[in-house]
């Protein structure tokens, strides 16, 4: 957590092969299709079909949005902590996605909330783990070449011990949104990613908004750490679920995971001075 500012048979076919693809046709288990659950629903093949190259292209240009973000401030300040940091980050990403299109999409998920929570935190430690050595928890746990193997692993684990449970909570939050809306893969994947980097930054980006242009930068930290179990469990949750409310589903953690961010991140820097672990 950087603080700123300081089915039994797999489904055959192309849409269940590719789910960020599937149409109008495909659906997972009881869910309602993708094209009802993205922002534009779809009423026909047609539709469907329409619906879901837009999904596609709003991908890509979010993707091409964060390649910019990632590469004019590496050729600004060159390959310095913070850009290798990133690099572990999307490669760790970027492996996730691969090993969910090969295997992961064919799991059967019997608990997806435990199973949406419990991957998330463990995405989010190798996620703190990689920001060891450029943004952890306190500058005071920073890893540099002069830190010793002991150290380096002291601070590691107050990092880690520290960060678990507000994650924990922060992924308890994503759910209560995810088992009240339909969200599609896109719209998970921008709204999450916003609003936790909102909450992340600290306040940073009220002052600096400016500063928002940079945004996918940081996103990518939540995307390594939710997107893929959230592809994972999306087709085993349950049914019953809102398909109104589309303000609610957008402003919702946009609003509310800046806050959980907020308390949780007091909470822990509060407890980890008090401890001794952080200074005061």
């Amino acid at each position: 957590m950087e603080v700123y500012m300081k089915q039994n048979e797999p489904p055959r076919g192309k849409s269940a092969r590719y789910p960020l693809l599937a149409s109008e046709d495909h659906k997972f288990g009881d869910n309602p299709p993708l094209a009802e659950s993205s922002f534009l629903a779809a009423s026909s093949p047609r539709q469907a079909a329409g619906s879901s190259r837009t999904r596609n292209k709003l991908f890509v240009i979010l993707g091409i949005w964060f390649l910019l973000s990632f590469i004019l401030p590496l050729l600004h300040d060159g390959l310095n902590r913070d850009s290798i940091t990133r690099l572990l980050i999307l490669s760790y990403f970027l492996f996730s996605l691969w090993w969910f299109y090969k295997k992961g999409q064919f799991i059967e998920v019997k608990n997806p909330k435990r199973t949406f929570i419990v991957w998330c935190t463990i995405n989010a430690m190798a996620v703190e783990i990689f920001h060891m050595i450029s943004r952890p928890l306190h500058q005071s746990l920073l890893i540099t070449s002069n830190t010793s193997f002991l150290e380096a692993l002291k601070n590691t684990s107050i990092d880690l011990i520290l960060t678990f449970p507000a994650y924990v909570l922060i992924f308890l939050v994503i759910w209560q949104f995810v088992k009240r809306y339909h969200y599609s893969p896109f719209s998970f994947f921008f709204l999450m990613g916003l609003g936790q980097a909102l909450g992340d930054g600290n306040g940073f980006f009220l002052i600096n908004p400016g500063a928002l242009i940079f945004i996918p930068y940081v996103m990518l930290n939540y995307w390594a750490m939710n997107f893929v179990p959230y592809l994972i469990v999306r087709k085993d949750i349950p049914s019953t679920l809102s398909q109104g409310g589309k303000f609610g589903k957008i402003i919702s953690p946009i609003f509310l995971l800046p806050v959980t961010y907020l308390i949780a991140g007091g909470i822990i820097l509060t407890i980890g001075a008090v401890l001794g672990w952080i200074p005061k």
